[in-house]
């Protein structure tokens, strides 16, 4: 089991204005940039995680031989088409 409470340090080159729009983020939030770092990273690595997973879901799915309909794949496109 990793222990997630040991911090390292990790350098990265971003543009000027990422890091200007981050620190007025921070400042606004009464926090500091590093938290806001480490908050994004965690929602990337959930939301990636989430990603993998569905596919997963999907391809075990088509494995079985589950597929949608024409009428559903239709129905499904309507729904999100603007009105």
């Amino acid at each position: 089991m990793r222990d997630t409470k040991i911090s390292v340090s990790v350098s990265f080159r971003t543009r000027k204005a990422q890091i200007h729009q981050l620190d007025v983020l921070a400042k606004q939030q009464h926090r500091d940039r590093t938290q806001l770092i480490e908050e994004a990273i965690e929602q990337y690595v959930a939301l990636q995680h989430l990603y993998l997973a569905r596919i997963d879901e999907g391809i075990e799915a088509a494995d079985r031989g589950e597929f949608a309909t024409e009428e559903q794949v239709q129905a499904e496109f309507a729904r999100w088409r603007k009105p």
